[in-house]
């Protein structure tokens, strides 16, 4: 006789399952009865079980993400593990070891994944955003230098300070055109991950100069970025990988390597 509630094959003729103590009516197939009371036999509880196998199936596609996968995985493994523990000690009143063993096993799966995905994604991760963080530097000093050719237009061949790009009514007797350069470039504060500084050169009036160096350093070195990077008034853009470009007399010194035109490399 095959017992209903732990599948064990007994011998015919026995009036409990040599497995779980399930005691049988010796009708066969109507009914049965607890071995304790004499009673029909209650259902065997899953619910830890069951709960710990659902979990565990969630962990796996959530992939751990924001961490609500990986805790989902941790509360499968615990329910999984006490379902077992308790369908060991008592197998009459306590079901589901494969329920719960596959919870464990698929908890256990978004588990190993975390450290696999975090060796992969972080790197790449860090790599796109120093990328990012360059080409946003890059950009900016191409920038700045464009508003300091167009300052310098009006302005009898003299270059501008950061305040007189920014605000050019102030430095531009009689002007009313439009700013030269974005006010939160102007500003010279961190940006992107990039610490910027303009370099003065000779003096040339009010917030005027002859020329002009402009460089752009990593906040932290590695992190928010590897090149530094320096543009000066004859409109070269050049990077080093020793930290901040030297400038001498406003401009750029020489080592400084220049960026190629075509790929900002």
């Amino acid at each position: 006789m095959t017992c209903p509630r732990c599948g064990f094959v007994n011998p015919q003729g026995v009036v409990a399952c040599g497995s779980c103590g399930l005691a049988f009516s010796g009708r066969g197939d109507a009914q049965y009865f607890s071995p304790a009371a004499g009673g029909p036999v209650m259902p065997q509880k899953k619910g830890m079980a069951i709960t710990s196998l659902v979990l565990g199936m969630l962990s796996v596609p959530l992939m751990c993400a924001f961490g609500l996968g990986l805790l989902t995985a941790i509360a499968a493994v615990v329910l999984g593990i006490i379902a077992l523990v308790k369908a060991n000690r008592a197998p009459a009143e306590f079901g589901g070891q494969g329920l719960a063993i596959g919870g464990i096993v698929a908890s256990a799966l978004c588990v190993v994944t975390v450290p696999i995905l975090a060796a992969i994604a972080i790197p790449s991760l860090m790599k796109a955003r120093v990328a990012a963080n360059e080409a946003a530097a890059i950009g900016d000093i191409r920038a700045l230098i464009a508003a300091e050719a167009a300052y310098a237009s009006v302005n009898r061949e003299n270059f501008g300070s950061l305040e007189c790009l920014g605000a050019p009514q102030g430095c531009l007797p009689g002007y009313s055109g439009p700013v030269f350069l974005d006010p939160d470039l102007a500003s010279g504060r961190d940006k992107n991950g990039y610490r910027r500084t303009f370099h003065a050169g000779e003096a040339a009036g009010r917030g005027s100069f002859k020329s002009f160096a402009y460089t752009a350093v990593p906040v932290t070195p590695k992190t928010t970025g590897v090149r530094g990077f320096c543009g000066d008034s004859s409109g070269i853009v050049c990077f080093s990988f020793e930290g901040a470009p030297a400038v001498e007399g406003g401009a750029c010194a020489r080592g400084c390597a220049p960026l190629s035109a075509a790929s900002g490399l």
